[in-house]
């Protein structure tokens, strides 16, 4: 029987903060690192990926109201959603300022463990 708290199931690499190897990302950072790259990309930003990424940039200059969070509340959920690793035990957003701030609780399977991910969008980097 393979102790799964052992095993390194999943494998990856970023350069993302790094100067110097080792790249190597495995489990649960690997999998919040992938996540983060969805959640900060633009919908429809990129290449041959219509879908990939998230429409929150493009509505965060709306007026902040309860259809606005819920819509933010569904694209987050979306984007974890397609990511079999992942569940989402809770989610909270907060409106401060110019700022969404996102509180993403995840269980990674087949682990169970569980790690928080917390994801700002600031009104001050949308480009038009």
């Amino acid at each position: 029987m393979i102790n799964i708290d052992m095993a390194n199931i999943y494998r990856g690499f970023s350069t993302v903060g790094k100067v110097r190897a080792p790249f190597t990302k495995i489990d649960g950072e690997l999998i919040k690192s992938d996540l983060l790259n969805e959640l900060y990309t633009k919908r429809g930003e990129r290449v041959m990926r219509p879908t990939y990424g998230t429409r929150i940039w493009d509505i965060l200059m709306n007026p902040m109201d309860e259809f606005v969070m819920e819509e933010i509340k569904e694209d987050i959920e979306r984007v974890v959603s397609k990511d079999p690793r992942v569940e989402i035990t809770d989610l909270f957003t907060q409106v401060l300022d110019h700022t969404i701030s996102v509180t993403v609780h995840l269980k990674f399977k087949p682990f169970l463990n569980e790690d928080t991910l917390f994801v700002e969008y600031a009104r001050d980097n949308v480009e038009n």
